[in-house]
């Protein structure tokens, strides 16, 4: 297939050994690559109930085929694992260059197995693998592990060109919470993925390349790249939102909807003031950088003003703002961001370590915990102390240790399993899926616990573009949850972004996919691998103990109807909707795809 390379590096950190495969043609057309290959080649070789910590468990990053073509947004590299902190299965979003760079380093995929016996860093550059000692690396933060490799390459040019994956502290320390990062303060989303690669003893993947990438139809291929950059640029939310503040300009229209959570989920966002975009201009120094081939660039990067949190950068996203900030109580944006680049630096996932801080306040403020047990004053509203609490986590020390391993286990270990507000071990992402019912159906259904990375209903439902698309509203949103479920599937499998969605459909990409990869697919077909994607996906946690009762939502959801503001009165209404889900998936009543919904996907033998 056009597009891909067509090898996999193989990667033994127990032997300190390393092959080259060739990769099935059959898997690439029946999974596209990225995501949907990286979940099958998993799923084969990694038993459902292993141990996520254990060497058997294995590391799989991912670049899908139309990643450094030059396919716009064509960057999106996939981590895929058993995740230690939800035990489901793992899909952590790389943004960023690294997704092309592996390609041009002469990879689709990496397979991690094992566990090296001391620190090591996996260098591929230049068609050099090697397994390098990562003890001067050992302790430093993602920032500082990448800063101090480069250095050490000696080459200035080379430095430029190569690209890392990291972890921090907290991955070392094999922290639940713990995430991977790139390009310096880039978190992958997927808590869970650091503490896999700290317990291979992985520091970081450096890779950099200077293979060609070929597409089947080069004319119409720059072609339809060009048409697609003008659509993009002529779609209001992209030009002038996504492109002008990153996802940062969410925060506005989620506090419209009412669907901004505030002190752990209690009742939607008071206020806009501080935290909205004209608050970002004044909090922040911005400059744009977009991800590989993406036209929008939406990351942001930043100097703060603020003479307590001065320094350099990322602007805070939505996520970042919504869990480290509002739902922590807290609207203090140069603290948001210093909270959110410590989170990045110590190698931690902002929406889990969110969720676990908002968790402990409101223990805090119902007695459950003491200020004197915790040893600090951890409080809604107290940007000092969650900071310092942000710093102590990694160290897993004291207090900091029972924080580390999440929200889930913090409640139920201080005896309220209800004041946690997630979804498979994993907490919520800032969106009260009460005023906002298709999100909170992909949420409890979700493969990956509730992260909106894996559907992207709230760009309709924040919008509310067309039918069926009224954030409070339940009819047609079992079938759009499964649209977005599906069609992100494939995005991912590709190597596309997202977030664009709404400025694109994807029935606009399929003509790019066809003359980078020399097919005919229509965009029914592509959805079908989505959904083939989707139910090996769900096979899996099936198989690793996961239910039906496990598609949930916390009963503050159900029963605690929104106190105040525009979504007043609301609650979730996700027991009216599984059952339409179900039956739109082809899934029995206990949310188990039958033999004849397998055979169908061309699943039956899985």
């Amino acid at each position: 297939m056009d597009g891909c390379i067509g090898r996999c590096l193989r990667v033994n950190l127990t032997k300190g050994k390393h092959s080259i495969e060739e990769i099935d043609p059959r898997l690439l057309k029946k999974f596209l690559g990225g995501r949907g290959l990286g979940v099958k080649v998993f799923t084969d070789e990694v038993d459902p109930r292993t141990d996520p910590l254990s060497p058997d468990n294995k590391l799989i990053f991912s670049s899908g085929p139309l990643v450094g073509t030059g396919a716009i947004t064509g960057a999106s590299c996939n981590v895929i694992t058993r995740s230690s902190l939800t035990g489901t299965l793992a899909c952590a979003k790389i943004r960023g260059h690294f997704g092309a760079e592996l390609k041009f380093a002469g990879f689709d995929m990496v397979i991690i197995e094992g566990k090296a016996e001391t620190p090591v860093i996996l260098s591929i550059i230049d068609d050099k693998v090697r397994i390098l000692p990562a003890l001067e690396y050992w302790g430093r933060s993602t920032a500082e592990t990448e800063d101090l490799f480069k250095k050490n390459l000696g080459d200035q040019w080379i430095a430029r060109e190569t690209f890392l994956i990291s972890i921090g502290p907290a991955g070392e320390r094999l922290l639940p919470l713990a995430n991977v990062v790139n390009d310096r303060f880039l978190s992958a989303g997927g808590a869970g993925t650091g503490a896999v690669m700290g317990s291979k003893n992985l520091k970081a993947v450096a890779v950099k390349g200077r293979h060609s990438l070929y597409v089947a139809d080069g004319s119409r291929f720059v072609k339809v790249v060009n048409t697609l950059i003008n659509k993009l640029n002529s779609a209001p939310f992209v030009s002038q939102s996504m492109s002008q503040w990153g996802t940062a300009f969410l925060v506005g229209l989620s506090y419209q909807k009412g669907m901004l959570p505030q002190n752990n989920f209690r009742w939607a966002a008071l206020s806009l003031k501080n935290i909205g975009t004209e608050a970002l201009n004044s909090a922040f120094i911005l400059k744009s950088r977009g991800c590989f081939a993406c036209p929008v660039a939406c990351i942001k990067k930043s100097v703060v003003k603020h003479p307590m949190y001065r320094g350099k950068g990322m602007v805070p996203s939505y996520l970042a703002i919504g869990a480290l900030g509002v739902n922590c109580g807290i609207s203090d944006l140069p603290a948001i961001g210093m909270a959110s680049m410590l989170c990045a630096e110590m190698g931690l996932d902002p929406v889990a370590t969110g969720g676990a801080l908002a968790t402990a306040m409101e223990l805090v403020e119902k007695k459950v915990l003491s200020p004197e047990e915790l040893k600090i004053d951890l409080g809604f509203g107290n940007a000092e102390t969650l900071i310092q609490a942000l710093r102590l986590i990694a160290t897993k020390k004291g207090y900091a240790r029972r924080l580390g391993q999440g929200g889930k286990a913090l409640a139920e270990s201080s005896g309220r399993p209800d004041l946690f507000m997630g979804v498979k071990g994993l907490s919520l992402a800032p969106f009260d899926p009460r005023a906002i019912q298709g999100m909170g159906l992909h949420f409890a259904t979700s493969n990956y616990g509730p992260h909106y990375l894996y559907a992207y209903t709230y760009i309709d439902e924040l919008l509310n573009v067309h039918e069926n698309s009224d954030p409070w509203e339940i009819e047609g949103k079992p079938a759009l949850v499964k649209l977005h479920q599906d069609t992100t599937a494939v995005m991912d499998s590709l190597g596309l972004c997202s977030k664009l969605l709404k400025g694109l459909k994807l029935n606009n990409y399929v003509p790019l996919v066809n003359s980078c990869l020399g097919t005919s697919y229509k965009a029914e077909d592509l959805l079908l691998i989505g959904e083939r994607i989707w139910n090996l996906e769900r096979l899996f946690n099936l198989s690793a103990g996961f239910n039906s009762s496990h598609d949930t939502l916390p009963d503050r959801f159900t029963k605690e109807p929104i106190s105040d503001g525009p979504a007043e009165g609301q609650i979730s209404r996700i027991s009216e909707m599984i059952p339409e889900y179900y039956h739109l998936r082809g899934w029995n009543e206990k949310g188990e795809p039958p033999p004849e919904t397998l055979k169908a996907l061309e699943l039956e033998d899985e």
